[in-house]
């Protein structure tokens, strides 16, 4: 087969040709796809459209928010209810719709009469029932109307308060505390409601300022004393409430190094007992002790003043006010000390009309040497008997009653060394018993000075003075006879007694004070086997008999300064064959005991047996006291 021109070109190059010949392809303008579809151009002109499935949204569902939301729906609309029916629904009942107004003073002084007015208003809609009111007040209220009774708690029972009811009471009461102490009173109104076994309370308080204390106490010491020296302390409580207040106490703190020698009331574990002080009434102590210690120390007593429950018991039960002493210890540059009769304390006790021995040493503390010293003791008192007064180391000044020690009567005097000591004595009398006043002392002021060469190398003029007190005990004269046909009593039986025939005699006792007064005097003697008691007696004071014992007692009361006292009693004597010839005794020894009050010791007496020999009677002969 014959081959055409173009069988020049092979079937795979004319395959190319066509493949990459240009195709005029129109181009048409479509729209913008939707959504949902989308048109592609094909060169073939073939419109494909793809459709886009929808896409269905998740919709989530959340369950606690839908919780929550009801929750909230659901207490606001509880919320709502139950205020409508607090504040306005029927029968409710709100502590808060019954008010307590109090209207009293707010700043009052101790012990003062507290008035409150308290108005109880029912503002709920229904009444309510059993309504009690009830006050709290502190330890130690006292009763308006009967400050000796305690008043610690106020109650009433108002029963049925209606709606809108309105109740007012006016309540009194005497309020103690300290000073600047604010007290509340606690109040309370209790009810039940209608139909309801639940009590209910509605609350309030009232509170009051003290402004004073009732019992107020002020320590009067000096600011600085010498180491193991009497320190002295007087204290001093006053009732400064309107009323007596009862079981008064005052209570000591004191510090460490003191020890108490002596005090003016008794002391019992730090305290004293003050019993009832009047309005504006006050008592005084005095306390006498040493305080050791170091140089530059210092030391703080505490006192403090209220009421105990009762006098067996002295703990604090309302306390009213505390007060602070401080006292600073110093180191003496001349320590002395007295001794009298070789007693050392800080009040000795001594006897009237005796002779009494004064020993007076002192020696040189600082550590450098002390120049000039002079060393004085002036004398004074009552009891004292300024004639009688000698010394053999030291120069009596009668001018000024002062016995001196110094350089001129002791030599070591001019200079004295650190660590030297010396020694000064005199001597003087006191007064016999009646020639003085009912309080009798002898008061010993000492002094010391000198010169001492101080840090600067400067002399310094030193100086310091201490006092003791010595106080004079009171004498009691006893003295006992025995009368038959004089005296108060009626007396039978023979004189001369004859044996085995009864006789009565009297026993008088007199008992005469020559000084300070007597507490508590009782004259006691005991009865011999043959004689016997009657019962009768006559006189100030009373008797009483022992019949164990076979002792008579006689209490005499108390003896004023030159007070005396008589008493009589009768006794039976029998007496036996065997003391034919001889005056028998009707009763032993008697003996007077009695407390000085001011001297702060027992004191005592004593009377020689009494017989027959009734030497009292008129027309007595010595022959009528022997037995026949």
């Amino acid at each position: 087969m014959p081959q055409h021109p173009e069988d020049d070109t092979s079937s795979l190059e004319r395959a190319r040709a066509r493949l990459y010949k240009p195709v005029d392809i129109p181009r048409e303008r479509t729209p913008l796809a939707s959504s949902g579809e989308r048109t592609l151009p094909h060169m073939w002109k073939e419109e494909v459209v793809l459709e886009q499935a929808p896409v269905k949204k998740e919709r989530h569902v959340h369950l606690a928010g839908i919780f929550f939301m009801a929750a909230v729906t659901f207490f606001f609309i509880a919320l709502g209810v139950a205020g409508y029916f607090f504040y306005f629904g029927g029968n409710t009942v709100s502590v808060d719709k019954i008010t307590i107004d109090i209207q009293g003073p707010t700043t009052i002084a101790g012990g003062d009469t507290v008035s409150l007015s308290l108005v109880i208003t029912n503002k709920n809609a229904v009444a309510i029932e059993n309504a009690i009111m009830e006050i709290d007040f502190p330890s130690g209220t006292r009763d308006a109307a009967n400050v000796l009774q305690a008043y610690p708690h106020y109650v009433e029972t108002l029963g049925t308060l209606e709606s809108g009811a309105t109740v007012t009471r006016s309540i009194k009461a005497v309020v103690f505390g300290g000073t600047g102490q604010n007290v509340t009173l606690p109040i309370s109104l209790s009810y039940r409601t209608v139909g309801s076994n639940a009590v209910f309370v509605k609350k309030s308080s009232y509170t009051l300022e003290i402004s004073t204390a009732p019992l107020e106490v002020t320590v009067d010491a000096l600011t600085e004393t010498v180491s193991n020296k009497p320190l002295t302390l007087t204290l001093t409580v006053r009732s400064n409430a309107s009323v007596p207040l009862s079981n008064v106490v005052l209570v000591g703190a004191f510090p460490f190094g003191f020890s108490i020698t002596s005090s003016s009331l008794p002391l019992n574990n730090s305290s004293f007992l003050l019993g009832t002080l009047v309005p504006g009434a006050s008592k005084t102590i005095t306390l006498t002790g040493t305080l050791t210690g170091q140089n530059k120390e210092q030391r703080v007593f505490r006192f403090t003043v209220g009421t105990a429950d009762t006098a067996n018991n002295q703990t604090l039960a309302v306390t009213y006010m505390t007060q602070d002493v401080t006292v600073g210890i110093a180191a003496p540059f001349i320590d002395t000390t007295l001794s009298l009769n070789g007693d050392t304390r800080e009040n000795p006790i001594i006897a009237p009309g005796s002779s009494q021995s004064v020993m007076l040493s002192y020696t040189n503390t600082l550590a450098t040497t002390i120049e000039n010293a002079v060393v004085r003791v002036a004398l004074s008192g009552s009891a004292v008997d300024y004639g009688s007064i000698k010394t053999t180391s030291g120069f009596y000044n009668s001018a000024d009653r002062t016995i001196i020690f110094s350089k001129d009567t002791d030599p070591s005097l001019a200079t004295l060394a650190p660590g030297r000591s010396g020694v000064g004595a005199f001597s003087f009398s006191t007064l016999a018993a009646g020639a003085f006043s009912s309080s009798p002392t002898v008061t010993f002021a000492i002094s010391v000075s000198g010169t001492r060469v101080g840090q600067a190398n400067v002399p310094e003029q030193i100086s310091a003075s201490i006092t003791k007190t010595a106080k004079v005990t009171t004498t009691v004269v006893l003295s006992a006879l025995s009368l038959h046909t004089s005296g108060s009593l009626s007396n039978s039986g023979p004189i001369p007694p004859r044996a085995e025939q009864a006789t009565t005699y009297s026993i008088v006792w007199n008992a005469q004070n020559k000084g300070s007064t007597v507490a508590g005097g009782i004259v006691s003697a005991t009865l011999p086997g043959y004689a016997s008691y009657t019962g009768l007696t006559t006189g100030t004071g009373a008797f009483t008999y022992d019949k164990g014992s076979r002792t008579v007692s006689w209490n005499t009361g108390d003896l004023a300064q030159g007070a005396s006292a008589r008493g009589t009693f009768q006794v039976s004597l029998t007496p036996s064959t065997s003391q034919k010839g001889s005056a028998p005794q009707l009763s032993g020894v008697a003996s007077f005991s009695g407390y000085d009050r001011f001297a702060g010791v027992q004191v005592s007496a004593t009377a020689e047996p009494v017989t027959t020999e009734t030497k009292g009677d008129p027309g007595y002969v010595s022959t009528f006291g022997v037995v026949q």
